[in-house]
């Protein structure tokens, strides 16, 4: 398995008492036909162990347990660390995570995309049976098999697979690419829509783009690969360096600028850049942001109340929602969020503020909740979270920024492609676009259509590109991504 796409850790406390392995795995990460194969061997060993308890043969007993041992690592163990759907996120992974830092009875645990592995040390009066449904009630999003399996297992081997934990962690920390400025937190960022949206740029020698979203490198990894010079701008100190690394090898075609892309058209002219072959935006959040807890996007696992996509911007999150008025936290939730219950969440935010400052994801998430009742899947404050990272970043105004210049950019027949994640910016997106394409524009009041004076650019594709079948079960995040684009007239 990957080691970006796995998380270990090991507590400190060597096991002292009764331990169990506990195995839990996604709903549909097995076929139906792996787990009737090994249903129906483990039934007939546990009735070839019962009877040799009843006759008293501990030899056969204890080979059978090793059979059985065997039986579960080959059927069920090793299928999971190779599975090839992988849907579940890291970051919902993470909240699973998040809640066994915290639990007294464990002393190590193995999570990947799609199975979690959990050592565990009964304390007091509780059985395994009770933490294993606490685990699996702790994190409703997440969507584990019925029937984990469970192993008890001596404190020696206990302690054996702890070490093993904790070594595995130590080995994915050495070969992990860090951020300029932590020095915990991987950044790996999944692209999307990776070679549709490098395809409408047409990458070839010789040819010159800009990827106004560099993020991990993902994207211009694959324009280098075909030969293009790339220039690539990023506001997040850890996305530079990230790329910068992974880029290396391709020397002085790719050149990194800091800043904000609503900024690309200044910010490459100061560079000596007039014009370019194609433009290539990826707006929205990025994995790594999402992912580590720090970094205060995500209301999964406890974090400070940030949501700065760069971390020098002078305001977070915790800023807006400690000294905005009740009225202009309404309007930002409603508007960025389209949050129904904005009225009632701030409300309850400005009252909750008077006791105590709201600093952390998980104490706003709270509050939120109190407020709406969680319906299905989707966590009450997912609309919230949202509205307020966009407000921090000012992202529809960057995107905006980003529309209106760069256009300007591009030369006769350079392709513009966006990729967006949410309506409110495929909206903003799909407007513009519709603007600059259309030859001629009417008016109820007009007798005749008039020639269109922004007209600049035509449609490359009519209706957005969205994810594959193939990549959405790699990727979940990546069903709500939308890919349009246009090319200079």
């Amino acid at each position: 398995m990957s080691k970006v796409a796995t998380q270990s850790h090991a507590a400190q406390t060597a096991p002292v008492g009764t331990c169990y392995k506990v195995l839990l795995w996604e709903e549909g990460a097995l076929t139906a036909e792996q787990l009737d194969a090994w249903q129906t061997a483990r039934r007939e060993l546990l009735s070839r162990m019962r009877d040799a308890g009843i006759k008293g043969a501990r030899g056969t007993l204890a080979k059978l347990g090793d059979e059985l041992r065997e039986l579960s690592a080959r059927a069920i163990a090793t299928p999971l660390d190779t599975c090839a759907a992988a849907s579940l996120s890291l970051t919902r992974v993470g909240a699973l995570a998040a809640k066994l830092q915290g639990e007294a009875a464990v002393l190590a645990y193995r999570l990947s995309p799609c199975s979690a592995t959990i050592l565990a040390e009964l304390v007091g009066e509780e059985g395994i049976d009770t933490l294993v449904s606490r685990w699996v009630a702790s994190t409703p999003e997440l969507q584990w098999c019925t029937t984990p399996l469970v192993e008890a297992i001596s404190a020696a081997e206990a302690a054996e697979w702890q070490e093993n934990c904790r070594a595995e962690a130590s080995a994915d920390t050495a070969d992990t690419n860090f951020c300029e400025d932590t020095d915990s937190a991987p950044f790996h960022h999944v692209t999307v829509l990776r070679a549709e949206a490098v395809e409408a740029l047409q990458p070839a020698e010789g040819r010159v783009l800009v990827d106004a979203t560099l993020g991990g490198g993902g994207h211009s990894e694959l324009m280098l690969e075909q030969g293009a010079t790339v220039w690539g701008i990023d506001q997040d100190p850890a996305a530079r360096k990230a790329a910068r690394k992974r880029l290396a090898a391709y020397g002085d075609r790719l050149h990194i600028v800091a800043g904000n892309f609503r900024n690309a058209a200044d910010l490459l002219r100061a560079e000596g850049l007039e014009t370019v072959h194609g433009i290539l935006a990826d707006i929205g959040i990025s994995s790594p942001q999402v992912d580590q807890a720090e970094r205060g996007f995500s209301f999964l696992a406890e974090g400070p109340l940030d949501m700065r996509m760069n971390p020098a911007a002078p305001q977070s999150a915790a800023d807006i929602v400690n000294t905005a008025a009740e009225s202009e936290l309404a309007d930002i939730l409603w508007q960025y969020g389209e949050e129904r219950a904005s009225r009632a969440i701030a409300r309850r935010i400005v009252q909750e503020r008077a006791k105590t400052p709201v600093t952390t994801t998980t104490q706003l998430a709270d509050i939120i909740a109190s407020v709406l009742p969680r319906k299905g899947k989707q966590h009450p404050a997912t609309r919230s979270f949202q509205a307020l990272r966009i407000a921090v970043n000012d992202e529809l105004g960057a995107l905006d920024a980003l529309l209106e210049s760069g256009l300007s950019l591009l030369k006769s027949g350079g392709r513009f492609a966006i990729i967006t994640f949410h309506s409110l910016e495929d909206r903003a997106v799909k407007r513009y676009f519709d603007r600059v394409t259309r030859p001629e524009i009417d008016r109820p009041e007009w007798p005749a259509p008039r020639p269109n004076p922004e007209y600049t650019a035509r449609l490359v594709t009519r209706k957005p590109i969205v994810a594959s079948e193939a990549e959405l079960t790699a990727n979940p995040r990546a069903r709500s991504a939308k890919l349009r684009v246009i090319e200079k007239l």
